[in-house]
């Protein structure tokens, strides 16, 4: 653990050495890897957009021929996701549990609009090759959600701090899907 910390802080320097970017440079890998965070979260999930196919429904509005509309949509949703945490991102304000469910709520807008911004109303699990894995029940998750964003509002601002983060937010339930691989963000 303690190389992976130094190669990140060493990766770090060396970005910071190339500082400042002009402000179109920065405009540009940051559309550039908007996309393509959403081409390959979306793929993990199993939709079947190109990176290609990804950018152009992002940048023309286009639809792929012989694609599901739930695929476009899906990407459409996740970089307005992404759009909303780089503006999160600009605020001195620590992440809330409003700023999560928001993002849930931008992730599933158009593809799942029926559970978008909702906690899970079933209960839920994966299975595993180990057998299954079960989520916390729906009756818990507001008071997981609360703990969650009461450490999230105090947790330092480390790499260590987004692995938790994320490790803890991703083992409580957001969606309605019941006995399915978790969806979205």
């Amino acid at each position: 653990m303690d190389a992976l910390l130094a190669a990140i802080a060493e990766k770090k320097q060396q970005l910071d050495n190339l500082r400042p970017l002009s402000p179109e440079a920065l405009a540009n890998l940051q559309h550039y890897y908007d996309i393509e965070l959403t081409y390959t979260s979306n793929a993990i999930e199993g939709n079947t957009l190109s990176a290609v196919e990804t950018t152009l429904v992002i940048e023309k509005g286009i639809t792929v021929s012989g694609k599901p509309l739930k695929d476009h949509l899906e990407a459409l949703d996740h970089y307005d996701a992404i759009r909303y945490v780089r503006e999160l991102a600009r605020e001195p304000m620590p992440l809330t549990e409003s700023d999560i469910r928001n993002l849930h709520r931008l992730v599933m807008q158009r593809s799942r609009p029926d559970i978008a911004g909702r906690y899970a109303d079933l209960a839920r699990y994966v299975r595993t090759e180990t057998g299954r894995h079960a989520f916390p029940s729906p009756a818990e998750i507001p008071s997981l959600m609360g703990d969650f964003a009461a450490w999230l509002a105090v947790a330092p601002s480390t790499p260590e701090t987004a692995w938790v983060n994320h490790r803890r937010l991703v083992d409580i339930p957001r969606s309605t899907t019941a006995t399915a691989a978790p969806h979205g963000c």
